[in-house]
């Protein structure tokens, strides 16, 4: 599949900034209310708006060790404190591995690690390693949950087309009437990420696209997350993103979506952006804050 940027006519259906200066800034609605993660008994006033048909939990792979995390997605950044230490039930759940290419394994067995110590000055999501060792996967669903989307590099592209869509994508950026830091206004952008992938007959293509403030004392980034499609007329929605991690799709009904990683300077949550109608895309969930 080729996006030629000839005939491109891909609005933006969603846009997210932020700066590498970390955000410590909590959800004012999380603190209003508490629940468990959904492989316990879940609080309905807790509601995160995970989509329970990607299962109770989902692993993400950690970028040292052999370790994976396991994200509890009814915790918030309220909540999470109080679930250090707990080791939630995982007998006989198995997972489906997924990275940018697409499933890299299915089945996989886990073994839960000890508990991390309560006493530290940080939050994390409880520790596990898988039962047989797997490369290039970033995410993993309970199995059979979800199916996957290829996403494809426009770097694979011939590099006339590939720089024909980034300069496309960077001029479009600069176009969207975003609320922006004054510091960034005027500075050009360029394509940091970008992946290509096709729902049925639509082809869509999303987009790491930033630009820098290069101050030694204090360098900023500012990233716009674009997801777009062809043909498309959507709406714009706001959040923070920073990595695509995969994408999937849901359920029965194969709802897409795709897993980001939201990174502040030492901490970071995970978020799904999912097609939730023609034409658009919006972010319907976001983890909680972990720092360690």
């Amino acid at each position: 599949m080729i996006l030629r940027a000839a005939g491109l006519s891909l609005p933006v259906l969603l846009v997210v900034s932020i700066a590498s200066c970390r955000d410590k800034t909590r959800d004012a609605a999380d603190s209003a209310r508490a629940s468990l993660p959904a492989v316990y008994p879940a609080n309905p006033l807790g509601n995160t708006n995970w989509n329970v048909d990607a299962g109770p939990v989902m692993i993400v792979s950690r970028a040292s060790g052999d370790t994976i995390a396991i994200v509890l997605p009814e915790a918030t950044d309220s909540t999470i404190e109080s679930l250090q230490g707990v080791s939630p039930p995982m007998s006989g759940v198995t997972f489906d591995l997924f990275g940018r290419g697409g499933r890299i394994a299915s089945s996989v067995g886990v073994l839960l690690l000890p508990p991390v110590d309560v006493k530290q000055e940080c939050d994390s999501w409880p520790l596990a390693k898988l039962r047989s060792a797997h490369s290039n996967w970033r995410v993993g669903f309970s199995s059979g949950r979800v199916h996957a989307i290829v996403l494809d590099s426009i770097e694979a592209m011939p590099s006339a087309d590939s720089a024909a869509l980034a300069a496309s994508l960077a001029q479009m950026a600069a176009t969207l009437p975003i609320v922006s830091d004054p510091t960034f206004r005027g500075l050009p952008f360029r394509v940091r990420s970008a992946y290509t992938f096709r729902l049925d007959s639509i082809d869509a293509v999303i987009a790491d696209v930033v630009r820098s403030v290069n101050e030694e004392a204090n360098p900023r980034l500012e990233h716009l997350l674009i997801i777009g499609e062809r043909p498309t007329a959507g709406a714009e929605e706001s959040t923070q993103a920073t990595e695509v991690l995969a994408g999937v799709q849901i359920g029965a009904e194969k709802r897409p979506a795709i897993v980001v990683n939201i990174e502040y300077d030492d901490g970071g949550k995970l978020g799904l952006i999912e097609r939730t109608g023609p034409d658009e895309w919006r972010a319907t969930w976001k983890s909680a804050y972990t720092d360690c």
